[in-house]
């Protein structure tokens, strides 16, 4: 009994927590954090409106991680790791990390490489706040401040099958309809379905100035009408999906050449 001094911790209710990346697994953290009567803020600029109905009422969204991190108690990394230029390396930085609370706790569940190690070791040697990750570091690993964890995701039965499930129906997805979700690089992205008059063409190119004009453009010279369209991009990615009418083009090689054409198209 006279111990128990040694292992106390603060309460989580009425404490604000920020989610950085509000997908599925983030827009779902933000639901449990305010059942459990958290105040709640987020940050994703590629928010989709499928995980925004997901969010509580109560969340307020921001317009950068550094103004979501300011006043929050807790911070919930739940982004991709994307390397190169655009990328997510070291996104929590010393910009981000400068602004969180003395006391602040960081969770990092997602990938170790989303934190600047020494800009956290210097926030973890200057306060009282911590560090809890199951990716072990080795500038923080044995920080006193620092709580590593065994990386223990997807490693039950159940989760390795939701997991193989889950692969497939998102390939299923994609090779059927064109839709893409949970990618790493590519744009989530998601047309109602096609009309019964018309076949669907997806195309991958550089995220350029005038290249979705060229498509367009390609479509038309071929007397092609495109009944619906999305394009999103992601970094250097765009991603298009088109449901072209063929009324009047039941031959293949239409189809053919203006795959030609937009195949021979620079970027």
């Amino acid at each position: 009994e006279k111990d128990k001094a040694m292992f106390g911790g603060r309460e989580v209710k009425g404490k604000t927590l920020a989610v950085i990346g509000l997908g599925h697994i983030g827009s779902s953290t933000a639901v449990d954090a305010a059942k459990l009567g958290m105040k709640t803020v987020g940050y994703d600029p590629a928010l989709s409106i499928e995980s925004a109905l997901k969010l509580p009422r109560t969340i307020k969204l921001t317009d950068s991680i550094v103004s979501a991190v300011q006043q929050a108690d807790y911070i919930s990394i739940n982004i991709p790791y994307i390397k190169g230029e655009g990328g997510t390396h070291g996104i929590i930085g010393k910009d981000v990390i400068s602004n969180m609370k003395p006391d602040a706790v960081l969770l990092n569940f997602a990938r170790g490489e989303l934190v600047d190690s020494e800009a956290m070791k210097e926030f973890l040697d200057g306060g009282n706040g911590k560090y809890v990750s199951d990716f072990p570091d080795d500038l923080l690993w044995d920080h006193k401040n620092a709580i590593i964890l065994p990386h223990l995701g997807a490693s039950t039965e159940e989760a390795e099958d939701a997991a193989a499930s889950m692969a497939a129906e998102t390939i299923k997805n994609f090779l059927e309809k064109g839709t893409i979700v949970n990618s790493v690089n590519f744009p989530e992205t998601s047309l109602p379905d096609r009309p019964e008059n018309a076949v669907r063409f997806v195309c991958v190119n550089q995220n350029l100035p005038g290249m979705l004009a060229h498509i367009t453009e390609a479509f038309a010279k071929a007397n092609l009408n495109i009944l619906q369209q999305i394009n999103h991009s992601r970094g250097e990615i765009a991603y298009n999906v088109m449901d072209v009418d063929i009324t009047d083009h039941d031959d293949v090689l239409s189809f053919k050449e203006v795959q030609e054409v937009i195949t021979m198209q620079e970027g």
